[in-house]
């Protein structure tokens, strides 16, 4: 998990809630006008999130994706609509669900590691092998319920890692893993990335 460094809030969002007091985000998908406005939101957000999930930091897009909320909507319904409780997820289904398709309802605010929390990133570590693992119980709680563990994922981050030790040299490591591209866009797992880079390990390699 990479900590989101948020842009505020667009003018077309505040505007539409506005004109919408009662709308709640399931209302949304009932007009065209509200479809719309769902994929200029994450299109908004994912330049926030450098082309990448939320949770698992693999790349995503616009159109495989999803506008997740963190404090699921079905259960906090009054905050549906708060710019602060949307990020953008990717959208893993079926048995190999992750992030916010395999959170679902499920949330503990007091547990619950949320990536626009300033510390957000200390509360895991990375293994060579693709793992991540929860520092303490909120950091293990979130990698339970977002399955951050599934067989895929693991094995990206794996061959990614090995992609950035063979470089053997951390600084262009830095350059081209950790630094956003001409798009903004930065590269696939950059948290685990990061953490690498900050323990030395690209340089210690060679």
């Amino acid at each position: 998990m990479k900590k989101i460094n948020r842009k505020k809030e667009p003018n077309f969002w505040a505007k539409y809630k506005r004109f919408h007091p009662k709308e709640q985000y399931g209302d949304l998908e009932k007009s065209a006008e509200g479809n719309e406005i769902r994929r200029s939101l994450r299109k908004y957000l994912l330049l926030s999130q450098h082309g990448l999930c939320a949770y698992c930091c693999q790349k995503i897009g616009l159109d495989n994706s999803l506008n997740e909320h963190i404090k699921p909507k079905s259960v906090y319904p009054k905050e549906s609509m708060d710019y602060e409780n949307l990020i953008v997820s990717c959208k893993a289904e079926g048995i190999s669900a992750t992030c916010g398709v395999k959170k679902g309802n499920y949330y503990d605010e007091g547990l619950f590691v949320s990536p626009l929390e300033e510390f957000c990133e200390d509360e895991f570590i990375f293994y060579p092998n693709g793992e991540i693992e929860g520092v303490g119980e909120r950091g293990r709680y979130t990698c339970n319920i977002l399955n951050l563990n599934a067989y895929e994922l693991q094995r990206a981050r794996m061959a990614q890692y090995k992609i950035c030790v063979g470089y053997g040299d951390a600084e262009l490591v830095h350059k081209y893993f950790l630094l956003p591209d001409e798009n903004g866009n930065l590269e696939a797992y950059a948290d685990m990335i990061q953490f690498f880079y900050n323990k030395g390990d690209f340089n210690a390699a060679f």
